[in-house]
C-alpha cells in the first residue's frame, strides 16, 4: 500500500514538474518572441561606434600608372598590396610605393593571397592559371591548375595556416533535368597547390529562403577560436537579417555544417571577435549601399543605408567596409578627392585615393 502511494505521488509530482517546466520555457519563449518583436537595429552611426582607431595612409604616386578605384587591400608585416586596375601593387603602410608585382601587358589579375610563411604572393591570372611572386614583383614560378572544363573559374583565393584556399564556380550538365547548372565549391589546396580537399558550398537556410541565392561576392574566413572555415556573401535583402542573426547568436551556430563534412555553409555575415558584419554596395548603383553590424557583446545592432559616418577623418559615409584579415577583425575603406578636403586638403581628384584601416573594438 506504501509502495503504491509512493508511486502516484510520484507521477503526481512528475506531471507537476513537466507542467511547470513548459510553463517556464513558454514565457521564456514569449519574453524571446516579445524581445525580437521590438529589438530594432539602429538606422543611423558612427565608425566610432564599433571602432577602437583607425589610421590613414595616402597612397603616393608610382611615377607611371595612375592608381585609381583599389580593391584586395592586404597587409604584412610593414607592407600593403592592393589591385587597381587589375594590377597588383606594393607599397609601404606609410603610402610609399615600393613596387609595381605583376606587369599589365602579359597578365589582369583577378585575385590573389599573401603567403607570409614563404614571403611571397599567390596571384591569380587571366584564366586557371597561378602565379608565384616574391615581394619584390620577382615570378618564382607559374603553373595551370588542373582544369578539365573550360567553364570553371576561381572566384577568390586565401592562405590560412600554410594551405591555400579558394572558391571556384564550374557550369555543368545535369542529364536527369536536361539543365546546366552552377556548382560551387571550396577548395583546399597545399603550398605546391596541390588538391588535398574539395567540399561544395551551401547557403545557410535562415530563414524560409536563402537570402543570398546569387552567391554575391563569395569569400571564405575563418573563425578566430576554432579556425572553422566558412562563406561570407553578403545579402542584396537585409530585411530578415537582425533577426537571422539573433538566431545564430543566441544558438551560437558553428559557421560550418556539422551535419554534413562535404560542405562549407555561406553565412550572409562576417563573423569577428566581438563583431558580426555585412556590408554591401551596388557596383551598378554606387549611390546604393547597406551595413549591417551586430555587436554581440551588447546585442546591439546597426543597420545603415549609405554606411557608419566617418567621425574620425571626416570624410562622409563610409559606403563600404571590406575585411583585411580572415578572422574579420580588421577593415578598410577608400576615399578619393573631394570626400578628403577637411582632413587632405591638399589631395585632387587626380591622385591616388586614400586608405583607412579600421581596428574594430574588442
Amino acid at each position: 500500500m506504501y509502495i503504491h502511494n509512493y508511486i502516484g505521488f510520484m507521477k503526481r509530482a512528475f506531471f507537476v514538474l513537466i507542467i511547470v517546466i513548459s510553463c517556464l520555457y513558454g514565457k521564456l519563449g514569449y519574453e524571446l518572441l516579445m524581445e525580437d518583436s521590438s529589438l530594432k537595429s539602429l538606422p543611423t552611426g558612427s565608425l566610432s561606434d564599433i571602432a577602437e582607431t583607425v589610421t590613414a595612409i595616402p597612397l603616393q604616386s608610382t611615377g607611371k600608372e595612375k592608381i585609381g578605384s583599389v580593391k584586395s587591400i592586404q597587409q604584412e608585416s610593414g607592407n600593403l598590396f592592393l589591385i587597381s586596375n587589375d594590377i597588383l601593387y606594393r607599397f609601404s603602410r606609410s603610402g610609399d610605393f615600393i613596387c609595381r608585382i605583376t606587369n599589365p601587358q602579359t597578365m589582369r589579375v583577378a585575385g590573389y593571397a599573401v603567403d607570409p610563411l614563404n614571403k611571397r604572393l599567390i596571384v591569380l591570372g587571366n584564366e586557371a592559371d597561378i602565379h608565384y611572386y616574391s615581394y619584390t614583383g620577382e615570378l618564382l614560378d607559374a603553373k595551370k591548375m588542373d582544369n578539365n572544363d573550360a567553364f570553371k573559374q576561381v572566384r577568390s583565393i586565401v592562405v590560412h595556416n600554410n594551405y591555400i584556399w579558394t572558391t571556384e564556380e564550374n557550369v555543368c550538365f545535369d542529364p536527369s533535368t536536361g539543365q546546366l547548372l552552377m556548382e560551387r565549391t571550396a577548395v583546399k589546396y597545399d603550398p605546391s597547390f596541390l588538391k588535398i580537399e574539395s567540399r561544395t558550398l551551401s547557403a545557410a537556410d535562415l530563414t524560409k529562403k536563402p537570402l543570398f541565392p546569387s552567391f554575391l561576392g563569395l569569400e571564405l574566413a575563418f573563425t578566430e577560436a576554432t579556425g572553422q572555415v566558412y562563406a561570407y556573401s553578403p545579402t542584396v535583402d537585409p530585411e530578415s537579417l537582425l533577426q537571422d542573426t539573433l538566431l545564430l547568436h543566441r544558438r551560437q551556430l558553428p559557421p560550418c555544417n556539422p551535419l554534413c563534412a562535404e560542405q562549407i555553409t555561406v553565412y550572409p555575415l562576417r563573423f569577428g571577435q566581438r563583431y558580426w558584419l555585412s556590408s554591401y554596395k551596388d557596383p551598378s548603383k554606387p549611390s546604393e549601399s547597406c551595413t549591417f553590424c551586430f555587436d554581440r557583446d551588447s546585442c546591439k545592432s546597426w543597420q545603415i543605408e549609405g554606411g557608419f559616418k566617418d567621425n574620425f577623418y571626416h570624410t562622409g559615409s563610409i559606403a563600404q567596409l571590406q575585411a583585411m584579415d580572415v578572422y574579420s577583425n580588421s577593415y578598410y575603406y577608400c576615399k578619393y578627392g573631394k570626400e578628403l578636403k577637411q582632413k587632405f586638403p591638399g589631395r585632387t581628384d587626380t591622385d591616388a585615393p586614400v586608405i583607412f584601416i579600421v581596428q574594430l573594438k574588442v
